[in-house]
């Protein structure tokens, strides 16, 4: 089988991405390594051929690949479930003579593109680099409408990475602290985006795109605690308020349009505040994070690996699309919830102990032994995921028990909301 290179997959996806591809007729070689992963997914990807590297390090990435030929060597393609590595993945495709994503999707991997392509539908932004930001040439005064402060963060980054919020009335010298604070100041080209800080709830409009046109698959609701997702709801259509689901989907099918995208999944989060929506992240190109791909599965009666197999096949234009998924008509579904659960002020995890016996699926994020962020600085802090029929995994989560060197937590988690 031709291989096919994957930069970037989370631990719900690992479980499921090597038969995905493998029934594509793709064999999966993965820039990953196992042992940074636990359970079902360390097993899954210790059965494929994988290459230990830090892909948020790009020169380390770029180096792996120059030193060792083999990697690349007869491969058909390079591919990957996180959309800000999408920059890399086509650099890496050009160097290499590999198919990659639609050059459209890796475009709107920034955040930056985004919000200029669909001004009426984003937060109001500016747009600079790092080096705008050390000689205080950015001053958030200029950003306006913007009553609750703004949100810095850089343009190509998923997971809360890198994020701040700064306060009304902020000046140039606090956005250049922040930025400097990220520890992501040294690259003088980063693109950076500022944006109005929008207070609502968090949705988000899973669906696809293909032969330039638009599928709905279902909405999510999402629960935070600061930058942490820690819930999903799905489907959540019927929680958005009057309105809302024609204009977000206004703004989906508007940025398809403007951007030429003609085909790959999407995963759009809005901010809803008082009836408007408001596009935050486009993420084109890949399905939604966390567990979204089992739900999925749950509400409309699929395999996850079926999704994957659609997910990956059409976000490769060049490879041949798998059959898409009998997903049900939107909204019919099941209801579906997933905690992505934490623990407050972090800490090395020993183990996790989930309930025996239930129907919910379980995932460990971090392996045995790893540490993870507090609650609440991003999804660095993600320990583990409980996915299932809503009422089951609002049972089980209480079953849920982390380990760690100060002894046994309870997980931090909120309800969507």
């Amino acid at each position: 089988m031709k291989k096919v290179i994957v930069l970037g997959v989370n631990a719900t996806s690992a479980k499921y991405v090597p038969r995905a591809l493998r029934s594509a007729g793709f064999e999966p070689v993965f820039l990953a390594d196992p042992e940074g992963f636990a359970g079902q997914a360390a097993d899954s990807l210790r059965d494929c051929v994988c290459f230990a590297t830090d892909i948020e390090d790009r020169e380390a990435v770029l180096r792996l690949l120059a030193d060792d030929p083999s990697i690349t060597e007869e491969a058909f393609a390079i591919t990957g479930l996180y959309d800000e590595k999408f920059p890399l993945i086509a650099e890496i495709a050009a160097r290499h003579d590999l198919h990659g994503p639609e050059a459209a999707a890796v475009r709107l991997a920034s955040k930056a593109v985004v919000a200029a392509l669909l001004p009426e539908f984003s937060p109001p932004t500016l747009r600079f680099t790092g080096a705008d930001a050390a000689r205080l040439a950015v001053d958030p005064a200029t950003l306006a409408p913007a009553p609750h402060g703004s949100i810095v963060k850089p343009a190509e980054q998923a997971g809360a990475r890198g994020a701040a919020r700064l306060p009304k009335g902020a000046g140039p010298v606090d956005l250049w602290n922040a930025v400097a604070a990220t520890g992501l100041s040294q690259d003088a080209t980063r693109p950076w985006v500022l944006q109005a800080d929008i207070h609502g709830s968090l949705f988000s409009l899973e669906g696809y795109v293909t032969d330039g046109r638009t599928v709905f698959i279902d909405f999510s609701q999402r629960g935070r605690i600061s930058w942490t997702e820690v819930s999903n709801l799905l489907p959540a259509g019927h929680r958005l308020p009057p309105g809302a689901e024609d204009l977000c989907k206004t703004a989906v099918t508007t940025l398809v349009e403007r951007s030429g995208l003609t085909q790959g999944y999407f995963h759009c989060e809005f901010l809803v505040d008082g009836g408007r929506p408001y596009l935050i992240d486009a993420n084109i190109g890949r399905v939604g994070g966390g567990a979204i791909v089992e739900q999925l599965a749950l509400v409309h009666g699929l395999d996850p690996a079926d999704i994957l197999a659609h997910v990956l096949t059409l976000g490769l234009p060049a490879a041949g699309t798998s059959p898409a998924p009998a997903y049900r008509a939107q909204g019919s579904g099941t209801s579906t919830l997933s905690y992505y659960y934490g623990i407050e002020g972090g800490g090395k995890v020993l183990s996790v102990t989930a309930p025996s016996g239930g129907c919910c699926l379980h995932t460990q994020v971090v392996p045995d032994g790893g540490r993870v962020d507090p609650v609440g600085a991003g999804d660095s802090a993600w320990v583990g995921m409980l996915t299932g029929p809503t009422s089951e995994v609002a049972r089980e989560i209480g079953g849920v028990v982390v380990h760690t060197a100060d002894g046994p937590r309870r997980p931090a988690w909120v309800a969507p909301s």
